[in-house]
């Protein structure tokens, strides 16, 4: 048996009122479809803000950077003014000594290597030990930069089982720039070993340490786990660093539109010689300018990585040493507490609630619910139906039984009076019959005196 008979909608109310709410129950129910195809094409993330305590835990890498960047004394020897603190300055090198120096040695003489800036370390207890790696880079505006890379993982959180760093200087006056920044002292930058800071010329997240200093620094981590997504996508793999994907794309571009390298371009696909005039060196300085960058890098397509650690650090202490000896500094970084922060994406839909909404959403188009509803309405609406069908029914019914009052015969007034009697019985008529009860006690009375 159909639920909506079409063609009575016209005439039937009741199929009409049917038809009107399997209309809206149907558009109401696709629209709920449309929604849970939508949330498994693109399911929403929820993100788990959580804390997890580490029997072991990574320490970062630390990046080590000493001011002055330079031997700037020695410049002159060169060919360049020994004003000079940036070397991506536009025409740095147009007296440049080509003929007599490569751009290879000249960065090897007058930058502060790995010995005149970190002769002293320690890493687990374990002081010149083999349990951590070192790497040195270039740049232009830094002069070379020292990187510590740990081996192995910590299982004790103390003092005595992080970094201890001995930072060479030989300025013991401690002097500013224009700027009022130090000039006798060294950045130092904390990050993850799969996200070393290539780029440092851009980056400002770094502690400063001036000459002579003794500083206590407490570590946190925070790992934050990425879902890839259409529109946010990132790569799950552990040895993946943005940052070098990013420089790797950006130096491979400078040699090529320079058709030559410099000492502070790395990781190239090709092979190529070195420059040797000021031109083909303001062609690779001027790539790394902020707005060729960026156009640059939009073209590298370098994904984010799905899984990082963040390292904040904390100031414990910091004093002045003794510069009676030398103007030295000394650094301690560890981690106090085995405490991780997570902050884990998940997907917040997949098909077990799918098949869940998609059965919901059937449900309200034919669940017993919504039937109910329609029967209860339907009843409601038979009463009222019936109740006027009764009324109008008996009206004419009655109207058939009134007496016809121009009938002729020997016994007509008294069918006619039996006929109205019957129709005002039938029309239940509490006047009439008040008056009647009348009209017969008063008969009844007048027989009495007769």
């Amino acid at each position: 048996m159909a639920f909506v008979k079409v063609k009575e909608c016209l005439t039937d109310p009741r199929q009409l009122v049917k038809l009107i709410l399997l209309v809206v129950c149907v558009c109401i129910t696709l629209y709920q479809l449309s929604e849970c195809v939508n949330k498994i094409m693109h399911p929403p993330i929820t993100s788990y803000y959580k804390f997890r305590r580490n029997d072991t835990i990574k320490y970062p890498a630390v990046t080590v950077c000493r001011r002055p960047k330079f031997k700037s004394h020695l410049f002159p020897q060169y060919g360049l003014r020994s004003v000079i603190g940036d070397l991506a300055a536009y025409d740095t090198f147009k007296f440049f000594r080509f003929d007599s120096y490569t751009l290879e040695e000249f960065m090897n003489e007058t930058t502060y290597s790995l010995d005149e800036t970190i002769p002293l370390y320690g890493y687990k207890g374990s002081g010149l030990g083999e349990n951590i790696n070192f790497t040195s880079s270039y740049y232009s505006d830094r002069g070379l930069c020292h990187t510590i890379i740990p081996k192995e993982t910590a299982d004790t959180f103390s003092v005595s089982t992080g970094y201890w760093l001995y930072l060479k200087h030989t300025t013991k006056e401690k002097t500013k720039d224009d700027n009022g920044q130090s000039t006798s002292g060294f950045e130092i930058h904390i990050h993850d070993q799969n996200n070393v800071k290539d780029d440092l010329s851009i980056n400002t997240d770094y502690l400063y340490i001036e000459s002579a200093e003794i500083v206590h620094l407490t570590l946190t981590v925070q790992t934050y786990n990425q879902i890839s997504t259409t529109s946010d996508p990132c790569l799950d793999d552990p040895a993946y660093s943005k940052s070098k994907c990013e420089e790797k794309c950006l130096h491979n571009a400078a040699a090529k539109a320079a058709g030559c390298k410099v000492p502070w371009l790395r990781q190239l696909e090709n092979e190529y010689p070195e420059c040797i005039n000021s031109s083909a060196i303001n062609t690779v300085n001027n790539l790394f300018g902020e707005f060729k960058r960026k156009d640059i890098l939009q073209k590298c397509n370098c994904v984010n990585a799905c899984n990082n650690s963040i390292y904040y650090y904390q100031i414990e202490s910091r004093k002045d040493a003794d510069t009676i000896l030398s103007p030295s500094s000394t650094i301690s970084i560890y981690f106090a507490s085995d405490l991780v922060t997570d902050l884990t994406e998940v997907i917040s839909y997949d098909w077990n609630i799918f098949l869940s909404d998609v059965g919901g959403s059937l449900g309200f188009l034919l669940g017993l619910s919504v039937i109910g509803f329609v029967n209860v309405l339907e009843e409601i609406i038979k009463l009222v139906l019936k109740k006027e069908d009764k009324t109008e029914e008996n009206f004419v019914e009655n109207e058939k039984k009134l007496p016809d009052f121009n009938t002729e015969g020997g016994n007509m007034e008294g069918e006619n009076l039996k006929s109205v009697m019957e129709f005002v019985a039938n029309c239940d008529m509490y006047h009439y019959m008040q008056e009647k009860k009348m009209m017969e006690e008063q008969e009844i009375r007048e027989n009495k005196y007769i």
